[in-house]
């Protein structure tokens, strides 16, 4: 009975090792590569005088970098697992941002941004997903949306943290900085992850040799609508809103703190709908997030009054980071647990789509002069979005 009891607690202290090791990787990747790589390559810009242009194509090159990275943990996990994909993440990640600090050209610039997304990918999302939902078992729906909740704070953290560093050290310091933060990070990964104790599908092998089956299903495809239109809504207005906002007179002291509480409606969000995963069925919950998403886009487009303003921030926030998380918890419900993380990758690889939310915005602005048409079209288109995730089939018992 006593050993019972040892077996037990172990299992519940390996399990609160792998939780907290992957969302530190996660955060520190989203604060990093996404949240305050723009004020890093600002920076650079200003000490080598490089164009608008060019830092915008260094930015390019993360997101890209980010979804040719996606579908590389379906290979990893299978030869080195898990824990092993996210060290050696954190390990790129390290190595990414050591080169960083030693940057002198535009093609070296390109080389280490594009290394910086790949190591995003290998750090957080599928790996991390597969570790938890493995080792979380009945109650890995709350456990995911713990994971996915402290990774989105990374976007709170990461942009005062960098202005902090780079103010004080310059943009090297803060490159040498970072390399430091994911060599701990790497090293604590690779000291806290172990596998799931269980093999996480039946038969074994299964989740990699029928994927292709996966993605060919009605149901991998809305998951992939909602994931990929939630996203074009969120790169959007993260790309278009302060210049759409200033062209309608909002401050920018209004328009930074609007941004400021999408991002935490973001995390709050997530937590909240994890802890009551278990209570509310995650396929009923993906349509209201994603007519949330649409409702804050047509109040962005419609309004400069500031209380409804925050309105469309926190439906926005809230809307993004439920239908993530809620697409996360029905691909592993659908799927399994292995299957869902490497459909979850090839998911996050059509993602990149979302950068084309930007560009046309940006063509309708130059044909109407004003973004508020572009906004309000892609509010509008998440009506029956929302709606055509109404077809997905029951939930299997889990």
């Amino acid at each position: 009975m006593n050993e019972a009891v040892v077996r037990v607690a172990g299992h519940r202290e390996r399990k609160l090792a792998v939780v907290c090791a992957v969302s530190a990787a996660l955060v520190l990747a989203q604060a990093v590569v996404f949240a305050a790589s723009g004020l890093m390559l600002f920076a650079m810009a200003q000490s080598f005088h490089w164009s608008a242009t060019a830092m915008g194509t260094a930015y390019t090159l993360i997101v890209l970098g980010a979804c040719a990275g996606a579908p590389m943990p379906i290979v990893l996990i299978r030869r080195i697992g898990g824990s092993g994909t996210i060290v050696v993440g954190m390990a790129l990640l390290a190595v990414s941002f050591l080169a960083m600090a030693f940057v002198g050209s535009l093609p070296q610039l390109y080389a280490c941004v594009f290394a910086i997304g790949v190591a995003f990918s290998l750090s957080g999302n599928s790996p991390g997903v597969y570790l938890v939902s493995g080792w979380g078992g009945a109650g890995a729906g709350g456990l995911i949306g713990i994971y996915l909740m402290i990774g989105m704070l990374g976007n709170a953290v990461g942009p005062p943290l960098a202005q902090a560093l780079i103010g004080q050290d310059g943009w090297q310091g803060y490159a040498l900085t970072i390399a430091a933060f994911a060599v701990v990070a790497a090293i604590g990964c690779a000291l806290a992850l172990r596998e799931p104790p269980v093999a996480t599908d039946a038969p074994a092998g299964k989740s990699w040799r029928d994927l292709g089956a996966v993605l060919r299903s009605r149901t991998f495809a809305l998951l992939a609508v909602a994931i990929v239109m939630s996203q074009l809504c969120l790169v959007t207005v993260s790309s278009v809103a302060p210049a759409h906002l200033a062209g309608e007179g909002v401050s920018d002291a209004l328009a930074a703190r609007l941004l400021g509480v999408e991002g935490i409606a973001a995390a709050l969000a997530t937590g909240l709908l994890g802890h009551f995963a278990a209570r509310l069925s995650p396929r009923r919950m993906l349509p209201l997030t994603l007519a949330a998403c649409g409702a804050g886009l047509v109040i962005l487009a419609a309004t400069r009054d500031t209380a409804l303003l925050h309105g469309f921030a926190m439906l926005l926030g809230a809307g993004v980071g439920g239908a993530t998380l809620t697409v996360t918890l029905l691909l592993v419900r659908y799927f399994g647990p292995g299957d869902g993380a490497a459909s979850l990758g090839a998911i996050w690889t059509l993602a990149g789509l979302a950068a084309l939310g930007p560009w046309g915005a940006g063509l309708v602005a130059d044909a109407t002069g004003s973004y508020a048409p572009g906004l309000l079209a892609l509010g509008l288109v998440m009506v029956p979005i929302a709606a055509g995730s109404l077809l997905l089939p029951k939930e299997p018992r889990t």
